[in-house]
């Protein structure tokens, strides 16, 4: 591996102190499929004291010190540095209640998730892949390191994990992994809600996201808070939607005409962030909207917004199967400059006044006139709108 100069440098600063360090985890698991790493993680067997020594004349972070990790800062960029350890017991199914540091690498690389992400690296000695993980990235393949029921007992977030990377490296589960999986998901229970949300939006993103869902509908189930099997759109229609997308999808094929009530109570109980919630709120509710033609959809976009308009649209063609032309409809309306928020009207509230309207009634008026223009009773033109108004109070 190319390893970059800040991480050399680290690697050899604690080397020359006559410690060993190299990288581990998803950075050397990256480089291996050919990915560039997005950041580097740093294990040695110098414990936290002798890392401060070595790194005195640099910034350091104690980050996680109880746990054996500096952050040392090179050239304005972080890089986490662990002590070789062996975890204790894991009595709330997340976190270890101890470490014990250890000067074995082979120990450090025990207690990690899996056999992908327990391969160390440095450009002295190379590899050190003690669980067969080079061979597993070679045949894509996700296995646990150890026994699959312990390493999900000690931390069910590695439930999770599992399924993500599968459904975003296209991995396949090994056998007994896969089992581990079904028969220890009710653990999933310990795991908070916003780290359960992180893995299932990195998961339902995921190139492969099909095949995981369908090969584990109990998992995703309890995780969306739906029982039995799941019914998916077309596979091809389902991964060239959106994220979003394709978990609105879940629930308007799998709750009917509950699926907005469904996904609220999923998405609080997930503490999804406010954006997410909103727009499928708003996508849902208007699904099955009748946006075929020009009208149909200017009249969503008064009610909605283009992102919820181009939502619906985007729901509604993925859960029928059907394409149609409303999204090149919508890009005309648009590009048109069609009339859908009160601001673009050619008149406003002081004009009304100025014809002795007052109050609530300027705001109806002007949200009706948005209606009279999409059916074509009235041009939005200044002089045509007020004639309108004057007639019609």
């Amino acid at each position: 591996m190319k390893l970059p100069e800040n991480v050399k440098y680290i690697i050899n600063k604690l080397r020359a102190a006559g410690h060993r360090a190299d990288i581990v985890g998803g950075c050397v698991r990256d480089f291996l499929r050919g990915v560039l790493p997005s950041d580097y993680d740093i294990t040695t067997d110098a414990t936290p004291e002798e890392m401060e020594e070595v790194f005195r004349d640099e910034r350091v972070i104690k980050t996680g010190i109880k746990h054996g990790t500096l952050t040392v800062i090179i050239g304005g960029e972080p890089y986490e540095v662990t002590t070789y350890r062996v975890d204790g017991n894991y009595t709330d199914n997340r976190h270890p209640d101890s470490v014990t540091f250890t000067k074995e690498l082979s120990g450090d690389l025990s207690r990690r998730d899996f056999t992908v992400n327990a391969i160390a690296y440095n450009d002295i000695d190379g590899y050190t892949d003690v669980f067969g993980g080079l061979r597993d990235i070679e045949n894509k393949i996700i296995r646990a390191v150890g026994d699959p029921v312990v390493r999900f007992s000690e931390d069910a977030l590695r439930i999770l994990r599992a399924l993500r990377f599968s459904a975003t490296l296209g991995f396949k589960i090994e056998e007994e992994t896969a089992k581990a999986i079904h028969t220890e998901k009710g653990r999933l229970k310990n795991v908070s809600a916003e780290r359960v949300f992180t893995e299932w939006k990195k998961l339902i993103g995921g190139i492969y996201a099909y095949e995981l869902i369908s090969e584990y509908p109990d998992v995703i189930g309890d995780i969306l808070g739906i029982e039995g099997e799941i019914k998916l759109p077309k596979k091809e229609d389902f991964l060239s939607a959106d994220a979003n997308i394709r978990e609105m999808s879940i629930f308007a094929m799998n709750s009917g005409e509950a699926a907005k009530e469904r996904f609220l109570s999923s998405m609080a109980r997930l503490k999804a962030d406010n954006k997410r919630r909103d727009f499928g709120e708003d996508v849902l509710e208007n699904l099955g909207t009748r946006c075929e033609n020009f009208l149909g959809i200017t009249l969503l976009l008064i009610k909605s917004s283009p992102e919820v308009a181009e939502g619906v649209i985007s729901l509604s063609e993925l859960v029928t199967g059907k394409k149609t032309k409303a999204k090149e409809i919508l890009q005309n309306l648009l590009q048109n400059g069609v009339c859908y928020r009160i601001g673009q009207l050619k008149i406003d509230g002081n004009d009304l006044k100025s014809l002795g309207i007052s109050g609530r009634k300027i705001g109806e008026i002007l949200n009706r006139l948005l209606l009279d223009i999409a059916y074509g009773k009235v041009k939005n033109e200044r002089e045509a709108l007020i004639k309108f108004v004057t007639e019609s109070v």
